[in-house]
């Protein structure tokens, strides 16, 4: 039996040192200079989206929809917008909800955002003198964005 004591001694220090190096991986302090700088970053891309990119880039993707439309040839789109770009602040009892960020400042929260409504569409497009394409060009518009056939004018490109 007294190889058993042994035996127990050596379990308990492999288990001691496991348990050390675990202590010393969870003391190891993480890096909050990249948290800060992915949460910069998202803040700068949403600022860039509420300046007008937004716009730009849902110009383009229609722009190269069409493009790749049977009939419509190359095309140039130019959106015009109502409003601007709304926040949709939480209120709880008519008071504003405040959220902090890691720095401690409070900001108001936001629960929704409202993206510009789009007013006029004009699109020119090589094949605008098939009445066929110029159709399916205003349906595709009236469907993406819910504009009336009114709002939308197709052009010939030369």
């Amino acid at each position: 039996m007294r190889g058993f004591p042994d035996k127990l001694k050596k379990e308990y220090l492999a288990v001691a040192l496991l348990v050390g190096i675990l202590c010393l991986i969870l003391a190891i302090p993480v890096k909050k200079e990249t948290i800060n700088e992915t949460n910069t970053a998202i803040e700068e891309k949403s600022e860039d989206l509420k300046e007008g990119a937004w716009q730009e880039q849902i110009q383009a993707r229609l722009q190269n929809m069409l493009n790749e439309s049977e009939g419509a040839g190359e095309t140039k789109v130019f959106l015009t917008f109502e409003n601007s770009w709304e926040n949709v602040v939480e209120k709880d009892e008519n008071q504003t909800v405040f959220q902090k960020d890691a720095t401690g400042n409070q900001t108001p929260y936001v629960k929704m955002q409202k993206y510009p409504k789009i007013s006029g569409v004009l699109i020119l497009a090589k094949g605008a003198d098939n009445p066929v394409v110029v159709q399916n060009i205003q349906e595709a518009v009236q469907a993406l964005f819910q504009v009336e056939a009114h709002r939308i004018k197709v052009m010939k490109m030369n």
